[in-house]
């Protein structure tokens, strides 16, 4: 696991870790430098020319240092000094008169010579506000030079808590952040600006870390020890059974992805509830599923009753319409189901005109929509929950009692408590039809594989990411399929 945080969190982590530990700020401030060093040398293999720009601040501070340290091992670097902040950190003057003793020169403007590596010292973490004058020019500049561009802890101009461009911004290649990563290089601009993110380990003790207290984590590959687990002594009754409830007249593709998903997540049965229409069709695609067909109303009714008898868990809405016989599918199943359901889709569409059926409801949910059916959820715009997602996705599960995804680049799971988990795992080629059913059959595989709902919508969420991940490495980002992400899965859990 591990901490995201925001700019705040992050000055308290740096504040805590020097004034109330004693680590001194010069000697984390090497240690900085020192990552960036390791990471200009892994990149520069040809010992090409490198530009430094800095300011007044800390941030400065570590690009000096940087730059004192790539000079000591025989780099050619030239330190380009903004010089448009009035006040200036101890921490940077203290690496300025370093460099001044060593005699190295610091220039006031970026000299016409060709650089093969472009490093960003100019703002850090603490940025709040727009960027104007000599440093927008500044930045501009180092923007136009054809090199390989890396920032320092945060590219200069995104704020490191919303991802927002405040007024103009770096565009690096890499960016060598310092200790937990910051919640900015994940949304808005800051997902396109910040590159490759290194997260670089300083010397910020768990201690820090542990007494701040920051709101979002992540998943790494250590809690893959949290899939469900399997035994010698099982037969396919022990790895549960998941109802999907999917498909209107002709719609087969949802049913198929969402039950082959919850398949190859391990679950031991699989029984697709769905239109006549689509039997032949999923039994020839996936001919290890149970089929119940309805070709009515009172059909759709009879296969609700046995998903409700038979499942562990049950999935509802990919690709299911939303007519009069979806709405009362829906309906007996909020009202009468002893086993959890993950809503998805359709089902999420049908709710958004009927939010009190969740309050009436005593069922474990697990809901899971995208930006433009939260939207239609809460009544608010999407730039609105943009805005705030976290706060509202947390009041949204709270006050239903829901276990919530919402899916987004990187989507976050929350059932209104303290902490909400943030994936991070995941890329734009997974943006393809068919994706939201891959990860509503992974979570119900979860659920029925023994997980409990947030802990199967955290596992399920990150899982369905890593297997999006392998196969953007296989086929492409362009070429990708929702199909090639269930091929993956089974690497990716194994």
């Amino acid at each position: 696991m591990q901490y995201i945080v925001t700019k705040q969190e992050m000055q308290a982590i740096d504040s805590y870790t020097i004034e109330k530990i004693g680590i001194p700020g010069e000697v984390l401030m090497e240690r900085a430098a020192m990552q960036v060093v390791a990471q200009v040398e892994k990149i520069n293999t040809t010992g090409g020319r490198i530009l430094i720009a800095v300011e007044a601040g800390n941030n400065g501070g570590d690009g000096l240092a940087t730059g004192r340290i790539l000079m000591e091992r025989g780099y050619k670097v030239d330190i380009f000094y903004v010089k448009g902040m009035t006040k200036i950190s101890p921490r940077f003057q203290i690496q300025m008169d370093i460099l001044h003793r060593m005699g190295v020169r610091v220039r006031r403007a970026v000299p016409n010579k060709d650089y093969h590596v472009v490093i960003d010292g100019i703002f850090g973490v603490g940025l709040s506000r727009k960027i104007d004058g000599v440093q927008a020019k500044a930045i501009e500049t180092l923007n136009q030079i054809d090199a390989v561009k890396i920032a320092i802890d945060v590219p200069s101009g995104i704020d490191a808590t919303t991802g927002e461009i405040l007024g103009t911004a770096f565009r690096a290649d890499y960016t060598v952040t310092f200790g937990p990563m910051k919640m900015g290089m994940f949304f808005s601009d800051g997902i396109d600006y910040c590159g490759k993110i290194i997260s670089a380990n300083v010397g910020f003790p768990d201690i820090a870390i542990e007494h701040v207290k920051p709101e979002i984590y992540a998943y790494d590959r250590s809690d893959m020890k949290k899939l469900p687990k399997r035994i010698d002594n099982s037969n396919k009754g022990t790895y549960g059974r998941v109802a999907v409830i999917a498909g209107s007249k002709n719609m087969s593709g949802a049913a198929y992805l969402c039950g082959k998903a919850a398949y190859s997540t391990g679950v031991g049965l699989v029984k697709i509830y769905t239109h006549e229409s689509n039997r032949m069709i999923i039994q020839s695609q996936l001919p290890e599923a149970v089929m119940m067909t309805y070709n009515d109303y009172e059909g759709a009714l009879a296969c609700i009753e046995d998903a409700m008898k038979w499942a562990t868990v049950i999935v509802v809405g990919p690709g299911l319409g939303v007519d009069t016989t979806s709405e009362r599918m829906l309906y007996e199943l909020l009202m009468s189901a002893e086993v959890p359901l993950v809503v998805d889709a359709d089902a999420l569409n049908i709710l958004s005109n009927n939010t009190e059926l969740i309050d009436s409801s005593s069922v474990q949910l697990v809901m899971t929509p995208h930006m433009k059916e939260m939207s239609r959820l809460i009544g608010k715009t999407i730039p609105e929950i943009m805005e705030n997602r976290f706060e509202i996705a947390k009041r949204f599960a709270r006050k239903m009692g829901v276990t919530l995804v919402l899916k987004d680049a990187k989507s976050i799971v929350t059932n209104g408590g303290e902490q909400t988990y943030l994936n991070l795992a995941g890329n734009n080629g997974m943006s393809t039809g068919g994706s939201g059913d891959v990860l509503s059959g992974i979570i119900a595989g979860m659920i029925a594989g023994g997980l409990d709902l947030e802990e199967a919508a955290k596992m399920g969420t990150y899982v369905h990411c890593q297997a999006g991940d392998m196969a953007a490495e296989r086929k492409g980002k362009y070429a990708m399929l929702a199909s090639d992400i269930i091929e993956c899965l089974g690497e990716v859990m194994r």
